[in-house]
């Protein structure tokens, strides 16, 4: 005789299975009034960016919703477009509803990164350079400290001095703990973190921060400047070549009126 599986069901009054419901209920409602919804990653993000970020967002008219798992997971069920990405929500995660368009919400983290120093034993991701120049640091332990980690450093002034321009870790190379104790004495902070955008959501289409990276304006910049010179070697005259082409025109025909009186002169 084939043995039933048993079906559990959450009791829909327990308190616990209110409150989720009830939060689920109150991010559906406020998505309504975003026309653009984000996914950020939260993890190996500062409590500090993460507070600048909110509060920017807040200044901007938007909010950040942090929740639990099963919480998201039904806000995303109930977004059809979101429902593909719920694999997402694996790690710690929060949800931007926004004004701003994907674009330019990802332009908003571009220009709030945070500086941060270097880690124990982390890759270079390009070469650190240590300029040449006074230090505010007095002689002593740090001296030898900073000699350890690679440094050209002499005393002037009673102060300690980079005397020559230093790679202190070339791109890929490993950051030893000298190295990252001499950079931290100098208060140099190398790397940056930034706000991790997993993918905007406008209403219609799914954007990843791949696609968002592209310098539209760049490309449109690129493409009309393009178009106007084929118009100039063409000869087409349009609002943005007349000026140029109507210059070219009256430089030629004085040439031609000069070479003309030459000849007519010999």
């Amino acid at each position: 005789m084939a043995k039933t599986k048993a079906v559990y069901k959450s009791d829909p009054n327990r308190k616990g299975v209110k409150e989720k419901a009830g939060k689920v209920s109150e991010i559906k409602s406020e998505m309504k009034s975003y026309p653009t919804v984000a996914l950020i990653d939260l993890r190996m993000l500062p409590d500090s960016l993460l507070q600048n970020i909110r509060k920017k967002v807040r200044e901007e008219g938007g909010s950040i919703k942090i929740a639990k798992k099963a919480v998201m997971g039904r806000v995303f069920d109930g977004v059809s477009a979101l429902a593909g990405k719920k694999t997402e929500l694996n790690k710690p995660v929060g949800l931007i509803l926004t004004k701003m368009s994907p674009y330019k919400l990802n332009l908003f983290f571009n220009q709030n990164k945070k500086k941060r120093a270097a880690k124990i034993d982390e890759l270079a991701l390009f070469d650190i350079v240590v300029p040449e120049g006074e230090t505010d640091l007095p002689p002593g332990p740090a001296l030898s400290e900073l000699k350890t980690a690679g440094l050209n450093v002499q005393i002037k002034a009673g102060k300690i001095v980079i005397a020559k321009e230093s790679t202190i870790a070339k791109k890929g190379e490993k950051i030893t703990a000298p190295k990252v104790g001499a950079l931290q004495k100098l208060n140099i902070k190398p790397f940056e973190t930034a706000v991790n955008l997993i993918f905007a959501y406008d209403g219609e289409y799914l954007y990843s921060k791949d696609v968002l990276d592209i310098d539209v304006n760049a490309l449109l910049v690129d493409a009309f400047n393009q178009s106007r010179n084929v118009s100039i070697n063409g000869s087409l005259y349009s609002n943005s070549t007349m000026e140029q082409l109507l210059t070219s025109a009256v430089r030629q025909g004085l040439a031609l009126a000069v070479l003309d009186k030459k000849e007519v002169t010999q």
